[in-house]
């Protein structure tokens, strides 16, 4: 079996860096933070550029992604199967709790977000269909390390934390993406019972934790849609 292409794992790497979103990179940061030499660092910026996978601001010299990523990215989310199962149930558990729901799906770097519902709400909201979350500290990660080993890496995630997940159904952590908000998640499954996916809902903390009324039914309604979402896929089929 062929092994891969160098050149193609390293314009990979180039977009996985800038994908990071810690900040803008220019040549020279690119080439330090890869290990690469400054002449092939140059070149795959060169032709991601061409095919507008990057984006080159003049004026600072830095990189960023560019808009070909958002296309190609948008047509791989329409395409997901749970992502295209999971759309009515978790808009209707939106509606439901009245917080904002996520889908998320494993993937290398931890929890890729594949569906995002927005608060029923005022407030400012930022989308983040599409955004990769880390797997510790999180309800979605702390599910899918419970009930999936192996699929993403658990080796920080707290061994009472993952059984508690997966003998009770259902993963309740601190939002570390967002402050004074907690997040309660439960776990997808397919027709093989394996666990495939997590949805969440997420809400604010002092309202959650001190009400123990608000809490069950958070969970009751968020069990409901993981469950709908895994019949879907099949999960109740011989």
């Amino acid at each position: 079996m062929p092994g891969p292409i160098q050149s193609l794992s390293r314009a990979a790497a180039v977009l996985r860096l800038f994908a990071t979103g810690e900040r803008q990179y220019g040549l020279s940061d690119t080439a330090a933070s890869l290990g690469l030499a400054k002449g092939t660092v140059h070149g795959i910026l060169h032709t991601l550029r061409q095919e507008g996978l990057v984006e080159h601001d003049p004026e600072s010299g830095t990189y960023r992604l560019g808009p070909e990523l958002v296309r190609l990215g948008g047509g791989c989310l329409r395409t997901h199967e749970l992502r295209a199962r999971a759309l009515a149930w978790a808009d209707d558990l939106a509606r439901a709790t009245g917080e904002a729901v996520h889908v998320g799906v494993p993937h290398p770097s931890g929890v890729l977000i594949v569906h995002h519902v927005f608060r029923c709400d005022d407030t400012r909201q930022v989308l983040d269909t599409g955004r990769v979350v880390p797997v510790e500290g999180t309800a979605l990660g702390t599910v899918l390390a419970a009930h999936r080993p192996g699929a993403v890496e658990a080796a920080a995630t707290a061994p009472d934390l993952l059984r508690a997940a997966r003998e009770q159904g259902w993963a309740c952590t601190p939002d570390p993406l967002r402050e004074g908000m907690v997040s309660i998640a439960a776990p997808v499954r397919d027709r093989h019972r394996a666990t495939v996916a997590a949805v969440s809902v997420t809400g604010v903390a002092a309202r959650v934790g001190e009400n123990a009324t608000v809490l069950d039914h958070l969970i009751s309604s968020l069990r409901t849609c993981a469950r709908a979402i895994s019949q879907d896929l099949g999960a109740n089929r011989p």
